[in-house]
């Protein structure tokens, strides 16, 4: 099988449910999703039968995003407002996208803050926010809506590699710190790029 420019539809790649199909049968897409995908979120992974497509590493694209590191990494990083400048380092570095920025006007974040009902997730969701001089002092010199600028990590995404936080370090801001993940990390770190998300 050779490079192709040629796009493929994921029924193509497909083995189709009848056998009649005249496609090559590259990978069964609901197989792997419904098998592999799930044994792995499961922690059922050493269950699943070795087969050929996983030997020949034929996995079908996208396959990541099902993928969840929620409960497999020990740590996950930690913001620290009062340290970040905003300059997003952490945002590109990660390797899965697992860190996410967002900049919101004071109004609209105090308006999201106040519809959560728990006051600590609100202090969790709040201590997301940095008032840094890019986002918020700039703008508010010249006249224009200040931001806060806002850092979220996924936990499903998350594989604790720590990128982020070397990547913050060598630029002197340690505005990310790797943290132990205990039982109620995961769930406020979801609610907390859920609240990313609105």
């Amino acid at each position: 099988m050779g490079i192709s420019t040629d796009t493929t539809s994921v029924d193509q790649m497909s083995k189709s449910i009848d056998g009649k199909s005249d496609t090559p049968q590259v990978l069964d897409v609901a197989d792997f999703f419904e098998r592999v995908v799930a044994g792995y979120n499961e922690g059922h992974d050493d269950d699943l039968d070795a087969a050929d497509d996983l030997a020949r590493s034929v996995i079908p694209a996208g396959t990541g995003a099902y993928r969840d590191f929620s409960y497999i990494a020990p740590e996950i990083p930690v913001f620290k407002h009062e340290s970040c400048v905003g300059c997003m380092t952490c945002v590109t570095e990660c390797p899965d996208t697992a860190i996410l920025a967002k900049v919101i006007e004071d109004e609209n974040l105090e308006k999201g803050l106040q519809e959560i009902e728990n006051p600590a997730e609100a202090s969790f969701m709040e201590a997301q926010f940095a008032t840094t001089k890019k986002f918020y002092d700039a703008p508010q010199k010249k006249g224009d809506a200040p931001g806060k600028f806002g850092i979220f990590v996924d936990p499903t995404k998350c594989k604790g590699c720590a990128e982020c936080v070397e990547a913050c370090e060598d630029l002197g801001y340690n505005a990310l710190e790797m943290i132990v993940k205990e039982d109620n990390t995961v769930p406020i770190y979801q609610k907390s790029i859920d609240f990313f998300r609105s």
